[in-house]
């Protein structure tokens, strides 16, 4: 068995898009041969990958590991092209994050894209999420990942974060009454969403700790002096998730886009946004946290 990664681009297509006729525009294809070529894939692998819910297309189990693979397969391949070809990309990039992947993803993202192009200029603005939305309209980034709620308005989709409440793991906060929570600003959709559910159980509670910091943030669970609402795949070692068990209901998962200023891009742009992508596809993997009880 043999994975072209021709028949692999044309499939990330079709899933991120969740329909064969926007992927045709997207690798330049008609849908028919879209069509041809996802069957030619299902052949090879020997299963199905897709499956119509009215006018979309939805990946299957096994669609959904395939794509796992096929991001890290083109990854690597691309990258080695690169890597060997040195493409003379050069300029500026005005990327903005939220604080969440400051620590981890933010870094490993760029010091891999940094090594096939070092002659691009990344700077980098951690803010919160509306705040990037807004530079990005005003022109003052060029690309920016956000953190929307359930149903994104723009922007292609990195991935789905879940959002979880934490503890620290050596104390029990979260059996303190009122109950102390560390929470980001107004605007954080974590902070409404953790309100919302703490106001449906009627929970007392108090906001012990404030800071768009999300070191910060984390510093007050793992010392004890709150629980807090914070994406599954940003944790550190040191909290643990608070379950059904504990008595927190689950938390929505948030939609992770990249968005982009109104162009024209330059070609450093556009390989940085394509970069992430595909690295932050892989790095929404977490083996840090301790499960909940």
């Amino acid at each position: 068995m043999e994975l072209s990664t021709d028949l692999l681009r044309t499939f990330i297509a079709a899933a991120d898009s969740e329909s064969y006729t926007a992927a045709a525009s997207m690798v330049h294809r008609t849908q028919s041969a879209v069509s041809m070529q996802m069957k030619r894939l299902e052949d090879v692998v020997g299963k199905p990958l897709f499956f119509r819910n009215g006018r979309t297309m939805m990946l299957t189990p096994e669609g959904q590991t395939l794509l796992h693979y096929a991001r890290r397969i083109l990854s690597l391949h691309d990258e080695a092209i690169a890597a060997v070809s040195r493409p003379e990309i050069s300029g500026r990039v005005r990327l903005g994050a939220p604080y969440d992947f400051s620590d981890r993803m933010l870094p490993e993202v760029l010091s891999r894209f940094a090594a096939v192009y070092p002659r691009v200029q990344v700077d980098v603005l951690c803010d919160p999420s509306p705040h990037l939305a807004a530079a990005i309209d005003r022109k003052e980034l060029d690309l920016a990942v956000v953190i929307n709620s359930e149903v994104p308005q723009r922007g292609v989709t990195l991935h789905h974060e879940p959002v979880v409440w934490i503890t620290s793991n050596k104390h029990l906060t979260h059996e303190q009454e009122p109950l102390p929570i560390a929470v980001y600003d107004k605007q954080c959709i974590y902070r409404q969403w953790a309100i919302k559910s703490l106001d449906g159980q009627n929970r007392n509670y108090r906001i012990a700790f404030t800071s768009p910091s999300t070191s910060a943030l984390l510093a007050a669970v793992k010392g004890g002096l709150a629980i807090a609402p914070a994406g599954r795949n940003t944790l550190p070692r040191g909290v643990r998730i608070l379950g059904p068990a504990d008595g927190f209901p689950e938390l929505p998962s948030a939609v992770v886009t990249l968005i982009k200023a109104p162009g024209p891009y330059s070609k450093a742009v556009d390989f940085l946004a394509d970069h992430i992508a595909v690295r932050f596809n892989e790095l929404a993997i977490s083996d840090n946290v301790e499960p909940p009880n």
